[in-house]
């Protein structure tokens, strides 16, 4: 939660490109909100929301996702670090700024992805709490109903690796279907985490970066670019390429 900025479209009879900020009030219990044309900063719409929410942010560089529907949708979310017991999302119109959906899970979980048709959303979950460590599963959610879909998604090929890591970077395909993030392993070591938005499969691909080594990661770019997904450091020199079909990696 949060101040936090995510893509949507202004309102009027023109498609305007603009941006909604969320900034939860000082006592938790509501969340200001306002839509901000891109091209002069100006505010084209204010609300309140009820709760503490924010946009959520998947990766430690504070990349902010949750829209859908050409951005005229956006999922704001509570934060585990203010409740671990329950975690509440809500979807609004990023025109008028209203909300039409609340979701509350028992638990924490924390935003992950949502796939192309916003039919989908993915959550990373966090089943010992966050005091637990960087342990977590990743589910997903029907929004049309509003409930856990169940089982975990895993990779099939290593069903019993946990995964533990924090979120560093992430790129996406081009038909949004494949959600590609670059995951600081901690005391293990670097992976990226393939996540299929359609078909609610994953694949984890093992980087040969390991403890303090993952460093040279803090500033590293990942893109998409034909059938492979790039890995390079600050000053462009390529690290690892990752073929998108086979998942294997060269160095």
């Amino acid at each position: 939660s949060g101040t936090a900025g995510c893509a949507g479209t202004g309102g009027g009879r023109r498609v305007q490109p603009a941006h909604v900020v969320a900034i939860a009030g000082p006592n938790a219990s509501s969340t200001r909100v306002w839509l901000v044309r891109d091209r002069d900063g100006k505010t084209i719409r204010k609300g309140i929301l009820t709760g503490k929410l924010g946009v959520p942010a998947v990766t430690f560089n504070g990349v902010a996702e949750g829209t859908w529907a050409g951005g005229r949708r956006l999922v704001l979310s509570s934060s585990v670090y203010d409740d671990q017991s329950r975690t509440r999302f809500v979807v609004i119109d990023t025109r008028t700024l209203r909300a039409l959906k609340t979701i509350t899970l028992r638990g924490a979980f924390a935003f992950d992805a949502l796939s192309p048709d916003g039919r989908r959303l993915y959550l990373l979950q966090f089943p010992q709490g966050i005091d637990g460590g960087i342990h977590y599963v990743v589910r997903s959610l029907n929004m049309r109903t509003g409930r856990l879909e169940p089982g975990a998604i895993v990779d099939r090929t290593e069903p019993d690796e946990q995964m533990n890591g924090i979120a560093m970077y992430r790129a996406w395909s081009a038909d949004r279907t494949w959600a590609y993030t670059l995951y600081n392993g901690g005391a293990s070591h670097a992976f990226v985490h393939a996540l299929n938005t359609r078909t609610r499969t994953a694949r984890c691909i093992d980087l040969p970066w390991a403890g303090e080594a993952q460093t040279i990661l803090e500033t590293a770019q990942l893109a998409v670019k034909g059938g492979a997904l790039t890995l390079r450091d600050a000053g462009g020199a390529l690290l690892a390429r990752i073929d998108t079909r086979t998942f294997s990696v060269e160095t």
